[in-house]
């Protein structure tokens, strides 16, 4: 079998190499800075769903697990990933979750029955154990409240919960738990996917989810004005979330969409055509967007809290590749996936999408973290990375802090699909360009030019950083054992900064930095 797969990975490295390279140009225009990249773009999600959490994350059992529960050889994975905001609890399973169970003493919690995904919850890890991880990963914590089974009181209390900082029951409480300082909890989700009929949510009147997130919004907000809210929307209903927008947008950061990518088969050419087509409904949420106005006036002072400052962005708080149709998902639900490099593709083509609307993206987190369609894999004995944890992480270490408009001319791989896949941005310190590129045509690589336009040079050659992943074979996985499929490579080179060529192999992400621009 070793022996197979080997042939297997040298005849696709050969006979990818082996076809005349097509062209293709990716053209800069490096005028202005662009539109600030928001670093929430780059934010995960983890929910009581299969061994997301318990056996995921957190596992008071096991010898790999520190003090507070936590998997370490999970947790330094996750690290690596530099997630910028962690969504929690949910997810469907917000509908039953009461956030009171996941607090105080583990031995006191109560066990509750998970009737969203299945299994039995002993609520060991709860607010404050989420508050402890999302420190030591570096994230800020996103908490999403519960509108179908809770209610308006119930998530003011969480508020003050976490963000209390007078003599107060709730804010005490917290203390009486050990955590005399509060947790500061900035992002709050009304409610997720509210439209949904088959959930257990009772809101899929968009007037009723109006009606009730006012509520909520009063009550939160009363106990902290500074909370940045993300609302319900929906990319396919956008009767909902024009609604939503005109009658909550006094008081709405961000209207909450969620993107997957569903193939129709277990082809590649599947898999692309489902990600380039989110570009529509993603389109027509900018334009709701656009169409309402950045600024609050006549707002109430009988509130007795502010309006939202600044304009209504989107939080594309669950996106990700759920290959339903493979047939091969295992765990709860079939949602622990083995993602190929072709699946890693897929993520960056995503990653490129959302940066060329940074517009209008304020948040994204992947769904979901560890073992449910997941970039990270976890058993008894350890944990790997899968294929897809390296655009994940290669976005969040190299892409620069501004948007550049791009444009590519290239051929179609497959119709519709064109074969080259770019984004670009600038470095906040105006001194890298950096590119990411996907090559989506699997038999062909592609001699490049690259045209930097309207840039002040202060100098002839600039260095170019070409990183580049390939895989071993397209449908090639990792694994506990095998954790080494995709190949990094690097190198170095002077160029002239406003046109210079490069060569990108066939079913491959790279990332091109220009340094010395300045």
């Amino acid at each position: 079998m070793k022996y197979f797969l080997f042939c297997l990975s040298f005849l696709f490295s050969i006979t990818a190499f082996s076809q005349t390279p097509f062209k293709s140009e990716i053209t800069i225009d490096a005028t202005q800075k662009g539109q600030e990249i928001s670093p929430l773009q780059y934010g995960q999600f983890i929910e009581h769903l299969g061994r997301a959490v318990a056996g995921g994350i957190y596992d008071e059992h096991s010898t790999l697990s520190d003090s507070n529960g936590f998997r370490m050889d999970v947790l330094e994975k996750v690290k690596e990933l530099r997630t910028p905001v962690l969504r929690y609890p949910g997810g469907t399973f917000t509908k039953i979750y009461h956030w009171q169970d996941g607090v105080g003493p583990k031995a006191s919690r109560k066990k509750r029955k998970n009737l969203i995904w299945g299994g039995v919850d002993d609520n060991h890890f709860g607010t404050a154990e989420f508050i402890v991880y999302c420190r030591k990963i570096g994230a800020e914590p996103f908490l999403v409240v519960n509108m179908a089974t809770g209610t308006p009181e119930e998530a003011a209390n969480w508020v003050e919960y976490c963000n209390g900082t007078t003599d107060t029951y709730y804010a005490n409480l917290r203390r009486k738990d050990g955590f005399e300082n509060p947790f500061n909890v900035k992002y709050w989700g009304i409610g997720n996917e509210e439209g949904a009929e088959p959930d257990m949510g009772r809101h899929q009147d968009v007037d009723q989810y109006i009606k009730d997130t006012w509520q909520f919004v009063k009550m939160m907000k009363l106990q902290d004005s500074s909370l940045k809210l993300v609302l319900v929307g929906n990319p396919e209903d956008l009767h909902w979330s024009r609604t939503v927008l005109a009658r909550l947008g006094p008081v709405c950061d961000y209207l909450s969409i969620h993107l997957y990518s569903i193939p129709a088969d277990t082809s590649f050419k599947s898999l692309i055509q489902s990600i380039d087509r989110i570009e529509q409904p993603l389109t027509q949420v900018d334009s709701l967007l656009t169409a309402t106005p950045i600024n609050v006036e006549n707002f109430s002072r009988w509130y007795r809290f502010p309006a939202r400052s600044g304009p209504i962005k989107i939080a594309v708080d669950e996106w990700g590749i759920w290959d339903i149709n493979s047939g091969k998902g295992k765990g709860a639900y079939g949602l622990e996936y083995q993602y190929n490099w072709l699946h890693a593709l897929g993520v960056a083509t995503f990653l490129n999408l959302f940066q060329r609307h940074s517009h209008s993206i304020g948040m994204a987190t992947w769904a979901q973290t560890v073992n449910v369609l997941a970039p990270i894999m976890s058993d008894s004995a350890g944990s790997y990375r899968q294929t897809i944890f390296a655009p994940l992480k290669a976005f969040r270490d190299y892409v620069g802090k501004y948007n550049l408009p791009t444009q590519t001319t290239t051929h179609e791989s497959s119709p519709g699909i064109k074969a080259i896949d770019a984004a670009s941005s600038r470095s906040g310190d105006s001194n890298q360009i950096i590119l990411t590129i996907v090559n989506r045509d699997v038999d062909h690589s592609a001699e490049t030019v690259v045209h930097v336009k309207n840039h002040q040079l202060s100098q002839q050659r600039v260095t170019l950083k070409q990183i580049s992943y390939t895989g071993k074979s397209l449908y090639s996985v990792n694994s506990a054992t095998n954790e080494n499929t995709v190949i990094k490579t690097e190198i170095k080179k002077n160029v002239a900064p406003t046109d210079f060529k490069i060569m990108l192999a066939p079913a491959s992400f790279t990332v091109i930095i220009l340094n010395g621009l300045q």
